[in-house]
C-alpha cells in the first residue's frame, strides 16, 4: 500500500536523493552542462510547487511538485495546474507508486480546469503511465528550453506537454 502526502521538512534530503537516483538513468540524453542544470531544477523542493512524497511502509518511494493554478510558473492557459519532478526509486517501479502520485495531484488540484505536465522522449515509461491514465498530448504548451531558462548556449530539449482534462 502506498500512501501520498506533503513532504515534511525533514524529509528534504531524502527526496532529493530519490530524485538523483530517479532521473540518474536520463544523463546521458542530455549535455553533461544541460543534465547538470536540469537537475538542479529537479532538485531543488522549495520551488514554488507543493512537494508530495509516497510512502511504503516507512520508505519514501516516490515524489512530485504539485502547483496550483494560481503558482504555474511555466506558460500554461489560465486555471491549470502543473506537476513537476515526478519521481519513482528504481526499486519501486511497476508498483503503482507513479499512478498513486498523480492521482493525488489530480484530486488535490482544486477547481483546475487541468493538471498539466511536461516530459521528455526519452521517458517513454512516464509517458505511457500519463497516457493510461487519460492525458492527452498538448503540443501548443511544449516548451523548447534553452537560454530562456538559463540552460547553457546552444543546448536545448524539448519539454512535451500533457494534460488531464478535469
Amino acid at each position: 500500500m502506498t500512501d501520498v502526502r506533503p513532504m515534511r521538512d525533514d524529509e528534504r534530503d531524502q527526496v532529493r536523493a530519490l530524485l538523483a537516483d530517479a532521473y540518474r538513468p536520463y544523463a546521458n540524453d542530455l549535455s553533461p552542462a544541460m543534465f547538470e542544470h536540469y537537475m538542479a531544477g529537479v532538485l531543488d523542493v522549495d520551488d514554488g510547487g507543493d512537494a508530495l512524497v509516497a510512502v511504503a511502509g516507512d520508505k519514501i518511494v516516490g515524489t512530485a511538485r504539485l502547483f496550483p493554478a494560481e503558482r504555474v510558473p511555466v506558460p500554461l492557459p489560465p486555471g491549470w495546474a502543473w506537476v513537476r519532478a515526478v519521481g519513482v526509486h528504481p526499486s519501486a517501479h511497476g508498483t503503482g507508486v507513479g499512478r498513486a502520485l498523480m492521482t493525488y495531484c489530480d484530486t488535490h488540484a482544486g477547481d483546475a480546469a487541468a493538471l498539466a505536465l511536461h516530459t521528455m522522449d526519452f521517458m517513454p515509461a512516464a509517458i505511457r503511465l500519463y497516457e493510461r491514465m487519460g492525458y492527452a498530448r498538448t503540443p501548443e504548451w511544449d516548451i523548447e528550453v534553452g537560454e530562456e531558462y538559463g540552460f547553457p548556449a546552444g543546448d536545448s530539449f524539448l519539454a512535451i506537454a500533457y494534460r488531464l482534462l478535469r
